[in-house]
């Protein structure tokens, strides 16, 4: 068989595995904004500090657009990212298969970001005099195209209100999730935009902010107020070894199923992002594959701010980290840990290794062809006898 190669194109999507609504909720006041896609960039500091990158894809146009990030700390260093560095870090590390024939194609990949549960003390700092009722508002700003408060409470019905008098439209639905994160006393990081272009569909600039946390996690819950029914989710973490799942499983997509679609099928009549969806439902709906493990791409640090770019590390290790999750499953937030030794994972998967039969060979089809071939001879043996 012909070598071939496939390449996906990896989603440019934050939780918007692509670009960014899965972290947090994303809402509106009329025309319903849906958040299609989401990617999100980690980078662990020293003693605890994790920095969000954070962009997402959503499809709607109305100017009420706001999105709300349940955190553990109080952000700081809240400011637009480059729009660059996704597309860099996308190209460098998405999967590649080479087929027989030696032409790769690459793999598309989609992508929300930090919650989790931590004892880390939270910074001293006085409510600001917007306060108002049982809210207090910790700060508040603007950068590029987004405004933004950070808000807490001890009321979920107050703060739904507060959110809602500010031009944060939060629908009645996301109530009962936003008491879970008041019961958590978590922080909330409000966003809204300027303006939303009035298209169809559109690509958030990249959000990025600092805050103190036991892991990176991405706030799912919320999300499944106001997205499609399955979220692909593109999660990268930036850090001196390999980040790992610790709430969700890890699962990959085999390599020989691959080879047996062969170049004429993979990418087109079947896609990778359905070898991912039937990898993470077979492993119980919850599960991450990791497509990329080892060293930080270096061409790409320069496309970082220049604060961003001192929180990299200098030996810096990157995961790549991709899932598609179902509304169902969105009842957790995904959260990761760090492991030292682990193998890296390339995202180069050279098939040259299957045999052209085992690339065209499918058990499935075998077995029906020997079912179908006995039918039709006991069927001639019925009409011998018959006679």
């Amino acid at each position: 068989m012909r070598l071939h190669s496939a390449v996906l194109a990896a989603l440019t999507t934050l939780t918007v595995h692509g670009a960014a609504a899965a972290c947090g909720g994303t809402f509106c006041s009329n025309s319903p904004i849906i958040q299609n896609a989401e990617r999100v960039l980690f980078i662990r500091g020293n003693d605890g500090e994790n920095t969000a990158v954070v962009q997402i894809q959503a499809q709607g146009d109305d100017p009420s657009f706001a999105w709300v990030v349940p955190l553990e700390t109080i952000p700081r260093n809240i400011h637009e990212e480059s729009t660059n560095i996704f597309g860099a870090i996308d190209q460098a590390t998405q999967p590649r298969y080479i087929f027989a024939n030696r032409r790769s194609v690459s793999s598309g990949s989609g992508s929300s970001f930090g919650c989790g549960d931590d004892a880390a003390s939270v910074p001293t700092l006085a409510a600001e005099d917007g306060a108002s009722g049982a809210v207090r508002v910790w700060a508040s700003g603007e950068t590029g195209m987004f405004r933004y408060d950070v808000v807490s409470s001890d009321d979920p019905a107050a703060l739904r209100t507060w959110l809602n008098d500010n031009r944060y439209v939060t629908p009645a639905e996301a109530l009962p999730i936003i008491a879970e994160y008041v019961e958590e006393q978590k922080f909330f990081l409000a966003v809204r935009l300027s303006a939303v272009q009035g298209v169809p569909s559109f690509l958030v600039s990249p959000l990025a902010f600092t805050y103190t946390g036991r892991s990176p996690c991405v706030p799912l819950r919320l999300t499944r107020i106001a997205t499609t029914p399955t979220l692909p989710v593109l999660t990268y973490v930036i850090a001196d070894s390999r980040a790992v799942p610790s709430n969700f499983s890890q699962t990959s997509v085999d390599d020989a199923e691959v080879a047996r679609l062969g170049p004429s099928r993979f990418g087109l009549s079947v896609t990778y992002d359905q070898l991912v969806g039937d990898a993470v439902r077979e492993a119980g709906g919850r599960a991450w594959i990791t497509e990329y493990a080892g060293p930080f791409p270096e061409g790409t640090r320069g496309l970082f701010t220049t604060p961003l770019q001192n929180l990299i590390p200098n030996r810096a290790y990157l995961t790549r980290m991709y899932t598609t999750v179902s509304v169902a499953a969105m009842d957790r937030d995904p959260e990761f840990n760090f492991v030292t030794g682990l193998p890296d994972v390339s995202n180069t998967h050279d098939l040259s290794a299957f045999t052209s039969t085992a690339a065209v060979f499918d058990l499935r089809f075998a077995l029906a062809s020997a079912a179908l071939v006995g039918s039709a001879s006991a069927w001639r043996r019925r009409r011998r006898e018959a006679r």
